[in-house]
C-alpha cells in the first residue's frame, strides 16, 4: 500500500511532505496502539493528530524539514505556522580558467545527480599550459550519490590522463 502511495505522487522526492505525513499517519497509530496495550494508555484519534504535529514541528524547528520538502505546496506549510524564508537569487559570478604552470596539465571536471541517489553523470577535460584540450570525456555512471560522482569523475579523469598525456 506504501509503495503505491508513494508512486502516486509524481515528481516528488521520497522526504516530500505528501508522502512523509502519510507515513506519520500510519506511525503513531501503530505507537497509540502499543501505549495502549502495554502502558494503559487510552487510544485517542486527537492524541494521533497531535504526535503527527509535535512531529512535524520538531522537524521544523531542528530545520530538518526544508521548503524543498514543501514543493508544490507551501501555501500548505504556511497555514501550519511553518514560515520558510525566500531565498534570494544571487547574482552570478564570473569564473576563469586559470593555466597551470609551463609542462603541466590541468584536470576540470564536473559532475551532476538528478537526486541523492538517483543517476548521476560526468565530464572531464584536460588542457596544457596554453590551453590546449588533450582530452575530454563524459560518462553516464549508473545510480549514485552526488559525492560518489565527484570521486569517480575525478578518478576517470586520472585514469584517462595517465593513458593519454
Amino acid at each position: 500500500m506504501v509503495h503505491f502511495w508513494q508512486y502516486s505522487i509524481p515528481l516528488h522526492s521520497d522526504l516530500h511532505i505528501q508522502t512523509l505525513i502519510p507515513f506519520l499517519i500510519l506511525w503513531f497509530p501503530w505507537t497509540q496502539r502499543n501505549a495502549t496495550k502495554y502502558r494503559g494508555v487510552s487510544f485517542s484519534t486527537d492524541g494521533i493528530i497531535l504526535e503527527v504535529q509535535r512531529h512535524l514541528r520538531t522537524l521544523y524547528a531542528t530545520q530538518t524539514l526544508m521548503s524543498t520538502q514543501w514543493k508544490g505546496d507551501l501555501h500548505r506549510a504556511g497555514i501550519m505556522g511553518f514560515i520558510f524564508r525566500q531565498t534570494v537569487p544571487r547574482a552570478p559570478s564570473i569564473v576563469r580558467w586559470r593555466a597551470p604552470s609551463p609542462s603541466w596539465f590541468k584536470l576540470n571536471t564536473d559532475s551532476s545527480s538528478f537526486g541523492n541517489p538517483d543517476l548521476v553523470g560526468a565530464a572531464g577535460i584536460i588542457r596544457d599550459s596554453a590551453g590546449h584540450v588533450h582530452l575530454a570525456y563524459q560518462v553516464a555512471l549508473g545510480t549514485g550519490t552526488s559525492a560518489l560522482s565527484e570521486l569517480t569523475t575525478v578518478w576517470r579523469g586520472l585514469e584517462l590522463a595517465q593513458h593519454t598525456v
